[in-house]
């Protein structure tokens, strides 16, 4: 055994602590470095989002219509906007259309997927393409569009029903019977190609020689379905989940400019009682109110999500 003499060593331990001091530096230089670069970014977030929300929320206890003076009044924009009648109708048609569409919106999400990905289906990329196309497209002119194919007369959709003996004229988006279904497939349309790439994502994530695995076993399509493709999809289900909720939510553009609320008010939504309230009331405190209510209602939804999400990949 060769001696190691005292002065070696502690120039070895010298050594080591001027590399750990040289590592801690690097560490230390990349950190700031990282954190000047996103100055640009929290600013940007501190003035644009961040400043306007706690705007909202303090002028919610005010009482200012835009051109008068604030009036501090508490919390009275809170009682008045929970005993207004309008604003419960909002609430409860944003609700239902949130607890309706989205299961209709993940289903066709991922049923066309499963069609595209199959491996017999040619011209996949193209499917795909043509899927996601109408969800580029600007809210104004998806509503021209779906105008146009609801018309009671001439409109393409009472053409196509009446060829399979379904005749009369309906008037989609002033019946209140059939202003929400009517929406609902327009907002199908638009958007579900997004949902759809998203799951086709997650498909081709799916190692081949697990199906392989399970034909060899005897498994059937549904058996495949069920036993691999649904688990494997547990976070892309999540995901879809509540991203379609929080749209849900936030639902607005299409409603508005197609059947703006009506008719009677059987298609007011949560953001189009906002913006009544602020934009041609000018109660800006109460449409603050209201606002902040959405927003207590979307964080709760997305704490949900992180807890599931969680709870999903720790499984």
């Amino acid at each position: 055994m060769i001696p190691v003499s005292s002065e070696f060593q502690a120039s070895s331990e010298r050594i080591g602590r001027m590399v750990s001091k040289f590592k801690l530096r690097a560490k230390s230089k990349e950190s700031m470095i990282a954190y000047f670069l996103l100055l640009p970014f929290i600013g940007f977030y501190l003035l644009f989002t961040f400043y306007p929300l706690m705007q909202g929320f303090f002028i919610s206890f005010y009482e200012w219509n835009i051109t008068s003076d604030k009036v501090f009044i508490g919390l009275d924009n809170y009682k008045e906007l929970f005993a207004e009648d309008a604003f419960w109708q909002a609430l409860r048609h944003t609700f239902l259309y949130v607890v309706f569409s989205t299961p209709i919106f993940m289903f066709g999400a991922f049923l066309f997927a499963v069609i595209i990905d199959h491996k017999f289906i040619k011209g996949r990329a193209l499917l795909r393409g043509v899927f996601f196309l109408p969800n580029v497209l600007a809210v104004s002119i998806v509503s021209i569009v779906w105008i146009s194919i609801y018309q009671p007369y001439g409109g393409l959709l009472n053409n196509v029903l009446s060829l399979f003996g379904i005749e009369g004229s309906l008037a989609w988006l002033n019946d209140k019977n059939l202003v929400w279904p009517a929406i609902t497939g327009l907002t199908f349309w638009w958007n579900t190609g997004y949902y759809m790439i998203l799951y086709l994502a997650g498909l081709q994530e799916i190692p081949e020689d697990r199906y392989e695995a399970a034909q060899i076993d005897g498994a059937n399509g549904w058996h495949t379905l069920r036993y691999i493709t649904l688990p494997s999809l547990k976070r892309i289900h999540v995901l879809v989940l509540f991203l379609q909720a929080v749209a849900s939510f936030k639902i607005f553009g299409q409603v508005f400019l197609t059947s703006e609320g009506g008719p009677g008010g059987a298609s007011r939504t949560y953001i189009q009682y906002i913006y009544e309230s602020g934009f041609q009331r000018f109660l800006m405190g109460k449409a603050s109110a209201a606002a902040f209510v959405l927003f207590l209602v979307i964080m709760l939804v997305s704490m949900l999500q992180l807890r599931l999400l969680k709870n999903v990949n720790e499984d």
